[in-house]
């Protein structure tokens, strides 16, 4: 291939598709290798095929360009797909694949037909910029639902995909308007070219790194939350349900919070007569119950053994005495493995603020020995 002899400028502009492709690569690497989020994948593939295509056409003629436009095309709308499926993952919703291929076949057909039948270099790169930003706008609803509900740095990245669609729109209408006459001009030495090429590249980096700083904060996440959490229930641990119970008290509207101890009845026999594997899987049982049971809100952690510990938010003594209650009759009444059917004792104690919950912790703990003094499974509030 005959390459154009481009001023030393034009070479520098190849370190932004060279850089692109580099952090393409090692987000794809980090989805394969490192169980990184598969949005991050995609987000790669939309970060390599475009620069592959731009990079390879910044070294070509306009006659050149005219014969690869097409299958460059593909490259180009291939990587806006993936950017804008990366954005649907990340906000866990299902992509629209019919009307994004029914865009790109229609796409590549009037791009075909204006090289091979009716040759005009200038319409192709409206086609092209017109189709990117339709498959943009699919994600844009999705951008805007997780910017509503999501922290700070993820809406940063909202942000950031919206200014990479706005600059779309700006960029298709100066190609409209000042490059008509592209016929008659070398394309890739044009001022017009490389002010876009320029934008584009400090975008995309802007973008390629909001994403990367997501993953990173995504994967500290869930590093600090498996801290927390017990590895055999996946219930707070006593570190994660002490750190967990100050977020409650700064996020309180109103109300009242209890402190509650929940410890199984006579544990010690289960594992004496049917071995710790099964003790263990009756322990996780008794984990989601005590989940699937509780408040949206509500904190439940393992303290240890077979003791457990909840915090729950309530209007008053009566209606937090009532959800215990059922909680009880929902453990008694449960068939667990092997059939067995086992109790548990609560003791709980009202706590003011998240200063006081240690003293809360050791009411809750007396009552809790109060109601296994008195029979066991049964809730104690004094």
């Amino acid at each position: 291939m005959q390459y154009v002899n481009l001023p030393d400028t034009q070479y520098f502009l190849l370190v932004y598709p060279i850089c692109l492709i580099l952090i393409g690569a090692v987000f794809i690497a980090a989805h394969l290798w490192f169980k990184a989020p598969k949005y991050l994948l995609w987000m790669g593939l939309g970060c390599i095929l475009p620069s592959v295509a731009l990079g390879a056409q910044t070294l070509m003629t306009n006659a050149q360009l005219r014969l690869t436009a097409p299958w460059f095309a593909l490259f180009y709308l291939g990587g806006a797909w993936a950017v804008v499926h990366g954005m649907f993952l990340k906000a866990n919703s299902k992509s629209n694949i019919f009307v994004a291929t029914t865009l790109i076949v229609v796409g590549m057909a009037l791009l075909l037909y204006f090289t091979h039948f009716d040759e005009k270099l200038w319409l192709r790169i409206v086609i092209i910029n017109i189709v990117i930003l339709c498959l943009e706008v699919l994600a844009l609803p999705k951008a805007y639902d997780l910017f509503k509900k999501t922290y700070a740095l993820e809406k940063l990245l909202c942000l950031s995909y919206v200014l990479l669609f706005t600059y779309g729109v700006i960029r298709t209408l100066i190609v409209i308007v000042y490059l008509q006459n592209v016929q008659s001009v070398n394309l890739v030495t044009t001022e017009w070219w490389m002010m876009m090429v320029s934008v584009n590249l400090l975008l995309s980096l802007w973008f390629a790194i909001i994403v990367s700083t997501v993953a990173v904060k995504e994967r500290f996440d869930i590093i600090n939350e498996e801290r927390l959490r017990d590895s055999l229930t996946k219930l707070y641990n006593r570190n994660g349900f002490l750190e967990k119970t100050k977020d409650l008290f700064n996020e309180l509207q109103h109300g009242q919070v209890y402190l509650v101890m929940c410890d199984i009845d006579n544990f010690k026999d289960i594992n004496d007569t049917w071995g710790h594997v099964v003790g263990d899987k009756i322990l996780c049982e008794i984990a989601d119950l005590l989940k699937s049971n509780i408040r949206q809100g509500d904190i439940a952690g393992r303290f240890g053994g077979e003791e457990f510990i909840i915090l729950l938010q309530s209007a008053d003594e009566e209606s937090s005495f009532a959800l215990l209650e059922r909680l009880r009759k929902k453990i008694e009444d449960h068939l667990f493995i092997n059939h067995i059917r086992i109790t548990a004792s609560f003791g709980a104690a009202r706590i003011d603020a998240d200063s006081k919950l240690m003293s809360a912790l050791e009411i809750a703990d007396k009552r809790l020995y109060n109601a296994k003094n008195n029979g066991r499974n049964r809730v104690c509030f004094n």
